[in-house]
């Protein structure tokens, strides 16, 4: 960890820069990855026991989200490309850590309050129940997939595919911080293919999205992305809290109050506490790779 009043500075080194691929190569690299993890998950269901489908599933959701990044992966191999630098696998300090575990359990019930508004709007079709079915924890082995897959390896390979790779290549790309927040976030929920969960993943993503821009790392993100998902599976199998949580359907006015406070000195904490990354300066187009090696050549 860091000093909270440190900002990271990023060591250049001349004969490795940091080569910053095309946008439509990131989307590629982004549909390669479901593409392929959506044959895996075909070709693992034909062989599915049928005696415990809900065990299967949920071991099969691991498996196609571990597929996901594997074009991401492959492409900076062959590119011979830092992972941790391009996948903004970063150091962040612990207050920065502290400050996001507050953002991130206030702004999920704020998040959980609006999926119950717009739930009044746009209710949920039944089919939706099934996917609570598949993430009920009945016994250790249970346990072990659905917190591994919705808590753990889901957070993690989504906030390395979007934060760290798709944002950050449109950060540098557009120049523009803002622009690349908001269309990351907007990739991130429209592949989510839920038109019921897109405004909640949308505004979610947003929080992200900043959290991973102003850190130049992940794991702020991931830890808000790991307890809402965590959120929705203790709400699942403990429904006996929900008197003191909930009021005539909604959550209560009181949590609702306390979390916006919560989110607001979160918020203000960070911003304290998290100075913004500093940019790499050896930063090269991978188009201006040519020119740029011919400088380093001449140079010497």
């Amino acid at each position: 960890m860091t000093n909270a009043r440190q900002s990271i500075k990023p060591r250049p080194n001349p004969d490795q820069p940091v080569i910053i691929p095309k946008i439509r190569t990131s989307v590629s690299l982004l549909i390669l990855g479901l593409l392929l993890a959506s044959m895996v998950s075909l070709v693992i269901m034909i062989f599915l026991p049928e005696s415990n489908l809900t065990t299967a599933t949920q071991l099969l959701l691991l498996i196609a989200e571990l597929f996901l990044p594997i074009p991401i992966f492959y492409w900076a191999w062959r590119n011979r490309i830092n992972l941790g630098e391009m996948l903004r696998i970063n150091r962040v300090s612990s207050m920065s850590i502290v400050a996001a575990v507050i953002i991130a359990v206030s702004l999920t019930v704020i998040i959980d309050e609006l999926d119950r508004l717009i739930q009044v709007i746009l209710p949920l079709p039944e089919s939706f129940s099934q996917i609570g079915k598949i993430m009920l924890i009945t016994d250790w082995r249970s346990a072990l997939l659905v917190i591994g897959v919705v808590v753990l390896a889901a957070p993690l390979v989504e906030e390395l595919m979007f934060r760290g790779f798709f944002q950050r290549i449109l950060e540098y790309r557009q120049g523009d911080i803002t622009k690349s927040v908001l269309l990351s976030a907007m990739v991130f929920a429209l592949i989510h293919f839920n038109p019921w969960w897109i405004i909640q993943i949308y505004l979610m993503g947003l929080f992200m999205g900043y959290l991973a821009w102003r850190t130049n790392s992940i794991w702020p993100s991931f830890i808000l992305h790991a307890i809402n998902n965590g959120w929705s599976v203790w709400w699942g199998h403990r429904p006996e809290l929900a008197g003191f949580y909930e009021w005539h359907g909604h959550v209560h006015p009181a949590i609702i109050v306390a979390s916006l406070a919560c989110f607001y000195f979160g918020m203000r904490f960070f911003i304290t506490v998290t100075p913004i990354a500093e940019k790499r300066q050896d930063v090269v187009l991978i188009e201006n790779l040519p020119d740029y090696f011919d400088t380093i050549h001449h140079g010497e």
